[in-house]
């Protein structure tokens, strides 16, 4: 069995990777919408408002990024995912204190690598199935 990401053009689901499967293949089809991991965020609106901006915006600017929520002890956190968290810090940290400017709402974050990430998997720590299973912004 393998995933395939695609999106839904003029009525039919059209790959946005490359993949050969044989044809007459019978597939099953899981999908989102847009707005979905926003109405799971139980956050206030302010907040809300916030994640949203701060996610398109950084979505602009690096837009290979993986951009996770986690909530921790009852708060949100959010994981910035990129393959140069040293490289990416900057641009990273600089979107969410426009953000802060903006709005007066602090979104704490990690920018980590998707190196680090594989590692923490690899050594069994508590914080790669956090993040695994946390809520992806998009």
């Amino acid at each position: 069995m393998k995933t395939v990401k695609a999106v839904f053009k003029n009525g039919v689901f059209v790959p946005v990777e490359p993949c050969n499967p044989k044809e007459g293949c019978q597939a099953v089809v899981v999908y989102a919408s847009e707005e979905e991991p926003w109405e799971l965020l139980k956050v206030p609106p302010e907040k809300k408002e916030a994640l949203k901006k701060f996610t398109k915006n950084l979505k602009t600017k690096l837009p290979e990024a993986k951009i996770k929520v986690v909530n921790s002890k009852g708060d949100l956190e959010l994981f910035v995912i990129t393959s140069d968290s040293t490289g990416h810090l900057k641009e990273v940290m600089e979107e969410a204190l426009k953000v802060y400017q903006e709005t007066s709402v602090y979104l704490p974050l990690q920018v980590i690598s998707t190196k680090r990430l594989r590692r923490w998997k690899e050594q069994g720590k508590e914080i790669y199935r956090k993040i695994q299973e946390g809520l992806e912004l998009k």
